[in-house]
């Protein structure tokens, strides 16, 4: 059997519990169902049509991976062996660049992580992230969306551009504070060395580069003290929490429902905007979960002081108008 293109053939890890140091785990709360393999066998790789060359996988025989069972394709073969017994063989293919981590290993146990997936990202997650800047702490909710920060370890290549032959790597770099959506990563228990050498079991969140739109500073404590950077294309906006009139005279409060036309300020600006939008302006866009995630993050007020305020990410396409000085929605 031979395995074509950039695909891979893998055989389970029924053992993999013997082969950690300490245990590795994987939530099991996680709509991403997550098992370990061995690569058996790498096909040649993608072809670029651009360039006419054939691009190998970053993967190897012999590897031990984590992947995700659902999109494999499994394959029953019958092998014969050296006595000519006939014996099962089950084994699963699926794309190189679906592996969600490579595992290292040293004598045959796993003890750290070797790579991430080529647009995905290793964070390390803030023990503080539900402190805000004065030291109170916030109360988790009980909701499927919750905002957490971390620090990103380790980064994949990023994705691999065919007619530039290159990598455009990843928004997020090791070292970078980054605000995630918890149940968009997959978390992960897995044995490290620390710092003294020992292997120490640690608690990981692997995330699509995609889905991480902030990168923040931090102060010589480690809190969040200011942006650093958004999402190219993207804009950071604060909505109008004012009252609204009506005609008569009547006050509406604001709805609290998804897909009516929201008013908001922009106060923070992505690259390789085209629009011509400017901090300070006042937009309107729609409001719907697709659109725009809610964050809260360490905004500076007109006198300079720092502190966390709710606010939202949404690509510059979903602006409606851009309103003049002195118009209001």
């Amino acid at each position: 059997m031979k395995v074509t293109d950039f695909n891979i053939l893998i055989e389970n890890e029924e053992s993999i519990d013997k082969l950690s140091i300490g245990g590795l785990e994987l939530a099991k709360n996680f709509t991403i169902p997550m098992a370990y393999g061995r690569v058996v066998q790498v096909g040649p790789g993608r072809f670029n049509n651009f360039h006419s060359k054939q691009i190998p996988a970053d993967i190897a025989v012999g590897d031990l991976v984590v992947y995700n069972p659902g999109i494999a394709k499994e394959i029953k073969i019958n092998v014969k062996d050296a006595e000519g017994k006939i014996n099962k063989r089950k084994v699963f293919k699926l794309e190189a660049k679906e592996c969600i981590l490579v595992l290292n290993e040293v004598d045959g146990k796993i003890c750290g992580i070797k790579a991430v997936k080529e647009n995905y990202v290793l964070i390390k997650r803030d023990k503080t992230d539900k402190v805000t800047l004065g030291g109170i702490h916030i109360v988790e909710l009980d909701r499927t969306i919750n905002n957490i920060t971390g620090t990103v370890v380790m980064t994949g290549p990023g994705k691999y551009n065919a007619k530039e032959d290159r990598r455009e790597g990843c928004f997020a770099q090791p070292g970078d504070k980054v605000a995630f959506i918890e149940m968009q990563a997959i978390k992960l228990t897995i044995p490290v060395a620390n710092e003294k050498g020992d292997i120490v079991k640690q608690v990981f969140y692997d995330v699509p580069d995609s889905a991480l739109d902030v990168l923040i500073n931090t102060d010589k404590e480690g809190n969040m003290s200011s942006l650093k950077k958004i999402k190219n294309k993207h804009i950071l906006v604060q909505r109008d929490t004012g009252i609204k009139k009506t005609d008569t005279g009547i006050y509406l409060p604001d709805e609290d429902k998804e897909g009516h036309l929201v008013e908001a300020k922009v106060i923070y600006l992505g690259d390789e905007l085209t629009s011509g939008v400017k901090v300070g302006d006042k937009i309107i866009y729609v409001d719907a979960k697709d659109n725009n995630k809610e964050f809260k993050l360490p905004i500076a007020s007109p006198d300079g002081k720092i502190t966390t305020q709710k606010c939202f990410i949404l690509p510059e396409s979903e602006i409606e108008v851009i309103l003049d000085e002195n118009e209001s929605y």
